[in-house]
C-alpha cells in the first residue's frame, strides 16, 4: 500500500486517503448496521413464530380434547362405511381431527402437522418425510425443539416441533423468504451507502487537497518562472497566514538569487570588457612578430604560433562571455528577416573550417522560407559544426524537414557520440563531455559553444538536444528545433 500511494503524486495520495478513509469507514458502519439488523429481524422472526406455534398448540389441544377417542371416531367411520358402501374409504374427510387442522393460524405461507399417538398424520402442506430428522429426534427425546434449514426446493425455512399432552406431536415450519428478501434489498441499500459515501470522501479529498495545495501550486508556479530568468516573481504573504513565514522565506531566497546572479553578471561583463583591450593590444603584437617570422630562430617561431592559437581561443571566449552577458541580462534581442533556409544553410557551411560537409535537402523543401535572426541563426549552426570538428573528426551531414509548424534542423557527426546521462549536461555552460577529456583537441574549447546555441534557440522560441544516429551507427545527432514564423509577423518592408 504505501509503495502503491508512493507512486501517486500528493493530490492523488490525499485523495486515496479520503476515499479509503471513507471506504473503511462506511463498510464498518454498514456491515455493523446488517449485522445488528440481521440477528434484530432474524430474532423478532423467530420469537413470532414461536409465539404462533404456542398459540396454535394451545387452539389445537382444546381442539383435540373436545373431540372423541380415536377408538370412537374409528368406530363411527365404519359405520359410516357401512351405512354408505357407495362412498368407499372418504369417510376421513368427516375426520373431526381435520376440522381442527383448519381452525389454526398459518400466516405467512406456514406449514402445520400433528401425528397422533396412533402415528395418523393431519398435515396442512407439510409432510413428515420433509421435516429433519434430528428435529423429530429432537421433539421426540427432549419435548421441543427449533431449527432452520434447507428445503429440497433451496427454500429457508424455520421449523419448531414440541411433545403435546395425549401423546401428539406438533410441527409448524415457516418459509424465511420475505426475510431473506427484505435482508437482500438491506444488503444492496447499505452496498449502495457504502460505494457513495466512498466517492464522496474522494470528491472531498480532492476538493480539500486542492484548497489546501493551493499555496503549493503558487510557490511550484513562482519556481518555475524564476527557473525561467524571471525574478519578479513572488509570493503574497497575505494569502495564507500558515504560510506567512514559508513565504516570507521564500521571497527573501529569490532577492538574494537575484542579486548573486546580478552582481555574477556584471563581474563576468566587466571582465571580459576589461579584457578586450589587453587582447586587442596583445594580438597586434602577434601580428607583428608574425610578420618577421622568417627573422625569428625555430624556437621563437613555434612559441610564436601557439601564442597565437591561444590569443585566438581566448578572443573567443572574451566574445562569447561578451554574449552570454548580453543574454543574461535580457538585452539580446530577435532581428528577425524571411530567408530560404537551404540558401542559409549551403552559405553558412561553404563560410565554416568544414565546407566539404554535405547538406541533405528534401526536394518537397527546397523552397522553405522561415523567418529567424539569421545571425544568431548563423551563430548556431556554426557552433555545432565547430563542435562536431573539434571533438568528432567533423560533421559528417546536415539536413532539415518540416514537422507541423516548426522546422528541425540536424547537424550528424561520426564521433564517439555522447553518452546517455550527459545529453542535458553538455549544454551546460563550461562543461564537456566526460569522453572528449583525454582527447589533445579539447583544449581548443571552453565549453561555451553549445550553451550558447542553447540560449540563441531559445530566444527563437526552440529547443535543441541531442541523440544517436538513426542509422545505428557511431556518432551523435544534435537538433535545433525552431517555429518556422509567419512572414505577416514582420514589419511590412520586410514581408516585401
Amino acid at each position: 500500500m504505501k509503495r502503491w500511494l508512493a507512486r501517486l503524486g500528493l493530490l492523488a495520495r490525499v485523495t486515496s486517503i479520503y476515499a479509503l478513509g471513507a471506504m473503511l469507514l462506511s463498510t464498518t458502519v454498514a456491515l455493523a448496521t446488517f449485522g445488528l439488523a440481521q440477528r434484530n429481524l432474524v430474532s423478532a422472526f423467530e420469537e413470532a413464530a414461536q409465539e404462533q406455534i404456542y398459540r396454535n398448540a394451545q387452539i389445537l389441544q382444546s381442539g383435540l380434547a373436545a373431540l372423541p377417542t380415536e377408538e370412537e371416531i374409528t368406530r363411527i367411520q365404519a359405520e359410516a362405511a357401512e351405512a354408505n358402501p357407495d362412498e368407499g374409504d372418504d369417510s376421513e374427510i368427516e375426520d373431526p381431527s381435520r376440522q381442527v387442522l383448519d381452525s389454526l393460524f398459518t400466516p405467512n405461507g406456514a406449514q402445520v402437522l400433528f401425528i397422533r399417538g396412533t402415528g395418523k398424520e393431519y398435515s396442512y402442506g407439510l409432510e413428515s418425510q420433509a421435516i429433519p430428522a434430528g428435529l423429530r429426534t429432537s421433539v421426540i427425546s427432549i419435548g421441543s425443539a427449533k431449527m432452520r434449514y434447507v428445503e429440497a426446493s433451496g427454500d429457508v425455512v424455520y421449523g419448531i416441533g414440541l411433545t403435546m399432552p395425549s401423546n401428539v406431536s406438533y410441527y409448524e415450519v415457516t418459509p424465511m423468504n420475505d426475510l431473506a428478501a427484505t435482508l437482500n434489498s438491506l444488503r444492496v441499500i447499505l452496498i449502495g451507502v457504502s460505494v457513495t459515501a466512498s466517492v464522496g470522501g474522494a470528491l472531498l479529498g480532492y476538493y480539500s487537497a486542492r484548497r489546501a495545495l493551493q499555496p503549493v501550486a503558487h510557490i511550484a508556479a513562482a519556481a518555475e518562472a524564476i527557473a525561467e530568468g524571471d525574478f519578479e516573481a513572488r509570493l503574497d504573504p497575505s494569502v495564507d497566514r500558515d504560510l506567512a513565514r514559508l513565504t516570507s522565506s521564500f521571497n527573501e531566497m529569490v532577492d538574494a538569487l537575484r542579486t548573486r546572479i546580478e552582481r555574477d553578471e556584471r563581474f563576468a561583463s566587466d571582465v571580459s570588457h576589461e579584457l578586450r583591450s589587453p587582447l586587442m593590444t596583445l594580438a597586434a603584437s602577434v601580428e607583428v612578430l608574425e610578420r618577421r617570422r622568417d627573422e625569428l630562430p625555430e624556437p621563437a617561431q613555434q612559441a610564436v604560433t601557439l601564442l597565437k592559437q591561444d590569443i585566438q581561443r581566448f578572443q573567443g571566449l572574451v566574445e562569447d562571455l561578451l554574449e552570454i552577458s548580453r543574454l543574461d541580462v535580457g538585452a539580446a534581442t530577435l532581428d528577425l528577416s524571411p530567408l530560404v533556409l537551404a540558401e542559409f544553410l549551403r552559405a553558412v557551411v561553404a563560410h565554416s573550417q568544414t565546407p566539404e560537409v554535405p547538406i541533405t535537402i528534401d526536394p518537397r523543401f527546397d523552397e522553405l522560407i522561415i523567418v529567424a535572426d539569421k545571425r544568431r541563426l548563423a551563430q548556431v549552426l556554426s557552433n555545432l559544426l565547430e563542435n562536431a570538428r573539434k571533438y568528432a573528426g567533423g560533421a559528417t551531414g546536415v539536413s532539415y524537414r518540416l514537422v507541423g509548424t516548426r522546422v528541425q534542423i540536424t547537424v550528424e557527426d561520426a564521433g564517439p557520440g555522447v553518452p546517455a546521462e550527459e545529453r542535458l549536461r553538455i549544454f551546460d555552460r563550461f562543461t564537456r563531455s566526460k569522453g572528449d577529456a583525454g582527447r589533445r583537441d579539447t583544449a581548443m574549447g571552453v565549453g561555451l559553444g553549445l550553451s550558447l546555441v542553447t540560449e540563441h534557440v531559445r530566444l527563437h522560441e526552440g529547443q535543441v538536444w541531442v541523440t544517436d544516429r538513426v542509422d545505428g551507427r557511431d556518432g551523435a545527432r544534435f537538433v535545433v528545433e525552431i517555429p518556422i514564423g509567419k512572414l505577416e509577423d514582420l514589419d511590412d518592408e520586410m514581408a516585401l
